[in-house]
């Protein structure tokens, strides 16, 4: 069935009928699918703004789970192959292949936004509808599903917050975490009286030498007030750097490594809901996997005696690390980041 007749049926703007006949139809849910197009054009719209998930390594998965395959080899392999009589050894050790995998399961999201008549009359006419439509939903969506992919966490509860408690997200499933002295006086391990970059020291400290070797391919993903302490105690070295990053905003690194803002690392709510914590990272973002099923689905619901309608987007999707020992978190508390020095100490 090329058409979904039933949604058709409930929609009486000619543009917007025009729009819904060139998704496909879900002939198990009766659904509108977006076309592998305007699909394509949603999740450009999704990751756009997005810094985590524009870098990050994206699957357009064909199933509800999908396996992040990953194998190297442990320890040393070269060795004396010779006895003390010259001989040749046949007992060396062997090398130790790791294969494995983490998964991705993708869980059941949904959004929903309604237009009145007037409004879409007004402002969504001809071949503009469908576009203005995926555009305005899919940056909308992408902020959420960043807030999603950084903060989840099943311990939330559902009160609490329903989008996070559906997974366990990159700040939950990183495996080398690390604090300031304030967050966690028992264990944590650098101070922010001096700024940002002792945080930077002990991240990269912090990440096993197997996931340090090639620098190029790490960033530092960190908050505002980390970025703009660091910015300006550059810019008080009186450096050619120093001045490139006051006039020019230009582009920061710590020891060959980028440091880049991350907005959704700003947010109030996911602050809170993580105990108050500000979160930096540091990590190769092609280790940082996500992914959504491939068959995200429109619905409009049309309500005539409000003279509006409802349009449900489903989409299922989930995140996750390949290796999850190659990633380093690092958080303070709101009041330290607030407070980061803004003066260079040395």
């Amino acid at each position: 069935m090329a058409v979904n007749s039933k949604i058709l049926n409930e929609i009486t703007n000619p543009a917007e009928k025009a729009a819904f006949k060139n998704m496909r139809t879900d002939m198990a849910t009766g659904k509108a699918l977006l076309n592998p197009e305007q699909l394509g054009y949603f999740l450009r719209e999704a990751t756009l703004d997005n810094v985590l998930l524009a870098d990050a390594d994206f699957t357009l998965m064909k199933s509800f789970k999908k396996h992040l395959n990953r194998a190297g080899i442990n320890g040393r392999v070269l060795t004396n192959g010779y006895k003390a009589n010259g001989d040749t050894d046949p007992e060396i050790d062997a090398a130790d292949v790791d294969f494995g995998y983490n998964e991705l399961d993708a869980k059941k999201l949904k959004a929903m936004c309604e237009i009145e008549d007037d409004e879409k009359d007004d402002n969504m006419t001809g071949e503009q509808f469908e576009q203005t439509l995926l555009s305005m939903m899919g940056e909308r969506i992408g902020e959420d599903l960043e807030y999603w992919a950084v903060y989840a966490d099943t311990s939330i509860s559902r009160s609490d917050d329903a989008l996070l408690n559906t997974t366990d997200g990159w700040i939950k499933k990183a495996a080398n975490k690390i604090s300031s002295t304030t967050l966690d006086g028992t264990n944590g391990i650098f101070d922010t009286a001096d700024g940002p970059e002792p945080m930077f020291d002990a991240m990269i400290k912090a990440l096993p030498a197997r996931f340090r070797k090639n620098r190029s391919q790490l960033k530092f993903y960190v908050p505002f007030e980390v970025e703009d302490a660091y910015r300006n105690i550059l810019i008080a070295r009186g450096t050619t750097l120093g001045d490139s990053a006051q006039t020019g905003f230009a582009p920061l690194t710590f020891k060959g490594i980028p440091v880049v803002h991350d907005s959704t690392l700003d947010d109030e709510d996911g602050r809170e809901l993580t105990g108050d914590a500000v979160t930096s990272f540091l990590g190769n973002p092609k280790n940082f996997a996500y992914g959504i099923w491939k068959n995200l689905a429109v619905e409009p619901e049309r309500k005539p005696g409000d003279e509006l309608t409802r349009y449900w987007f489903r989409i299922r999707g989930d995140v996750d690390y390949y290796f999850r020992n190659g990633v380093v978190t690092s958080q303070m508390t709101t009041d330290e980041a607030e407070a980061l020095p803004a003066l260079s100490m040395a």
